[in-house]
């Protein structure tokens, strides 16, 4: 039954980090007034993009910036349609959301011809997962070895890094000056840029 538990909680932090990472982007877009309904298509096409790259270059790191740059190709999409032409955001980011759901199928159908997915990652294509040291050695003992073994050790790169990025953008948020592109949402009908800035 802990045994369990503990590989359901490993899952949980595998799968939990592309949305942990999402939910920050959203968050500091709220903050500062905007609503990003496209959160849902930005994670969709990044996913696309970066195993796609990483297949084909077989590099995972290529694949993660190739990810990180076709999300902030949409940002721009989005932040041209909604603050450059005044549209309405949440048109905006749906539109996103529709277009990453179908250019992505198409694309991986016509690309890889599997269905809309991207094929199987292996190798120096995937982030291999880092083992602690130690982890071997106390993965018998029955509580603390398989938590260590299990849950602490064992996840790639991406999941140790969140553990890290997560209490870095609530220090930026609201210990920096930084910090007051809140200010400037909560008062977004007088002018505070000059002040926040000097």
């Amino acid at each position: 039954m802990f045994e369990t538990i503990i590989l359901m909680l490993d899952a949980t932090l595998r799968v939990a980090t592309p949305l942990i990472l999402a939910s920050l982007a959203g968050m500091f877009c709220e903050r500062s007034g905007i609503v990003n309904i496209a959160l849902e298509g930005k994670l969709l096409a990044a996913a696309f993009a970066g195993a796609a790259t990483a297949h084909v270059t077989g590099s995972a790191w290529l694949g993660l910036f190739a990810g990180i740059g076709v999300s902030v190709l949409l940002a721009l999409l989005h932040g041209f349609a909604s603050i450059t032409h005044r549209g309405d955001q949440v048109v905006s980011g749906m539109a996103i959301n529709i277009l990453a759901a179908g250019l992505t199928i198409t694309l991986g159908r016509h690309w890889f011809q599997q269905g809309g997915q991207t094929p199987a990652l292996s190798g120096d294509a995937r982030f291999a997962p880092i083992t602690f040291p130690g982890a071997d050695a106390v993965a018998d003992v029955p509580v603390l070895g398989l938590l260590y073994s299990e849950l602490i050790s064992g996840h790639s790169i991406l999941v140790y890094m969140v553990v890290f990025i997560v209490p870095a953008c609530w220090y930026l948020l609201f210990k920096t000056r930084f910090g007051f592109v809140y200010a400037l949402w909560v008062n977004r009908h007088q002018p505070l840029i000059p002040q926040v800035y000097q």
